[in-house]
């Protein structure tokens, strides 16, 4: 895949976001929370079910039996960032829900590279990069 491409991918997540999560806040309020998060996950389900027979991909399921059971796991992650966001999107608005969100993925993914998978280092541009991050954050959520 080009950078291009994935530039535009990620870009395309981020506004993706903001929609499903204002959404399912939505959602949330007129049936549950965890009605919301339901609907969300079956409608995705149905939507990549689709998009995988229409590939001619499907068949790469069977491959699922032979991998790691830990990386089966995501789907849990995912369903409670749904339920989360769906939850505190009514207390918080979608701004500050979402800033909230961007500056713990960026800090815990900068944690995980840099510890977990030691495929990055700790420099002052970083740090200085958090503290900015954080800078923000509170400067977007304070009231």
């Amino acid at each position: 895949m080009k950078e291009s491409l994935a530039l535009i991918f990620a870009i395309l997540a981020g506004i993706f976001t903001t929609l499903e999560a204002s959404i399912n806040a939505k959602l949330g309020k007129i049936v549950t929370p965890k009605i919301a998060t339901l609907h969300n996950l079956l409608t995705g389900v149905l939507v990549i079910l689709v998009a995988n027979i229409l590939k001619g991909t499907i068949h790469q399921y069977r491959k699922i039996i032979h991998v790691n059971p830990q990386l089966l796991v995501g789907g849990i992650f995912g369903t409670f960032i749904v339920y989360f966001v769906t939850k505190a999107i009514p207390k918080l608005g979608v701004a500050t829900t979402l800033t909230i969100i961007v500056a713990s993925q960026v800090i815990s993914g900068l944690f995980f590279d840099i510890v977990i998978s030691k495929q990055d280092h700790l420099d002052w541009f970083k740090c200085f990069g958090i503290i900015l991050l954080l800078l923000g954050t509170y400067l977007t959520v304070k009231q």
